[in-house]
């Protein structure tokens, strides 16, 4: 029997996972199918994402949201739970309860792929908070991935034994840098990611329209104008001009080194930028990263 293949996104918020990798695993889960298992952890509630509904209900409502939108690629999601049993509420710092939660949220699941927001290499780059703690987060945790120790277990038994995961950074829409390693053709997803998308109304539909000054109501088939011209601009910022939606990626040295077998078996349908993916050496890659 083949071994499953566990992907695991680690985001801010509750929609940010389909703007960046929606027609990636939707692609992942048709080639994969059962053998596939993918979940999905927003660090913070979200509760602070709109203008007009509170915050219990803005996050009562994110969390539906989220879950039927990762039910449309049979993936689990879950908003993280702290060490001390409570979620975030919006903003994502960084101190040990939040580095604990997630800690023990990877080594809960043990995935193979950790997908994450990047860091920004540029002082000159816009940033998101949620979006750049997140990041530094996943990087500051890597390695104590296979520490069994390094936090307390939260509901289960400490694991003696974890294999760091290939961490691989996702775009950053606020970023906006032309840096990858690897670009995937989501034509044949792009249909499943825009239905995921859709889910998340109460970002489509009400805040993200109105933080771009938008009054008033925006039709379904504004908002699919909107996401096409997104992925036009994201193009343009990595050289690439053309209307073919695309995801770009960034294998980092955060976790486990990335084998050759890693990167055809995560991006089989990827573009490769110049074979420019950093120290991928399949000798070192089943010791793990000392």
């Amino acid at each position: 029997m083949e071994k499953e293949i566990r992907v695991m996104a680690v985001i801010p918020h509750q929609d940010d996972f389909e703007y960046c990798a929606g027609g990636t695993f939707a692609l992942l889960r048709k080639r994969f199918k059962e053998k596939l298992k993918i979940k999905i952890l927003a660090l913070s509630r979200g509760a602070s994402g709109h203008h007009l509904a509170g915050v219990e209900e803005t996050f009562r409502r994110r969390e539906k949201e989220a879950q039927k939108s990762a039910s449309l690629i049979d993936a689990d999601y879950e908003c993280m739970t702290c060490l001390d049993g409570g979620h975030l509420p919006a903003q994502v710092f960084i101190d040990r309860n939040i580095l604990g939660g997630l800690w023990n949220a990877v080594r809960n699941f043990e995935p193979d792929y950790l997908f994450c927001p990047p860091l920004p290499a540029d002082p000159l780059h816009g940033v998101h908070i949620d979006h750049y703690h997140t990041a530094l987060a996943v990087r500051l945790t890597a390695y104590q991935y296979k520490v069994p120790h390094a936090y307390p277990s939260i509901n289960s038994r400490v694991k003696r034994k974890l294999i760091c995961p290939v961490i691989i950074n996702l775009d950053d829409l606020y970023i906006m840098a032309d840096n990858y390693h690897v670009s995937v053709d989501i034509s044949s997803g792009y249909e499943k990611k825009t239905q995921m998308l859709l889910c998340h109304k109460s970002q489509m539909f009400e805040w993200l329209p109105w933080t771009e000054g938008v009054t008033g109501d925006i039709s379904e088939a504004e908002l699919l104008t909107s996401l096409k011209n997104k992925h036009s601009i994201i193009n343009k910022s990595h050289n690439i001009n053309d209307e073919i939606p695309r995801e770009y990626f960034c294998i980092t040295q955060w976790g486990r080194i990335a084998s050759a077998e890693d990167i055809s078996k995560i991006f089989p349908f990827g573009e490769i930028r110049e074979n420019i993916i950093p120290n991928c050496n399949p000798s070192i890659n089943d010791k793990g990263n000392f």
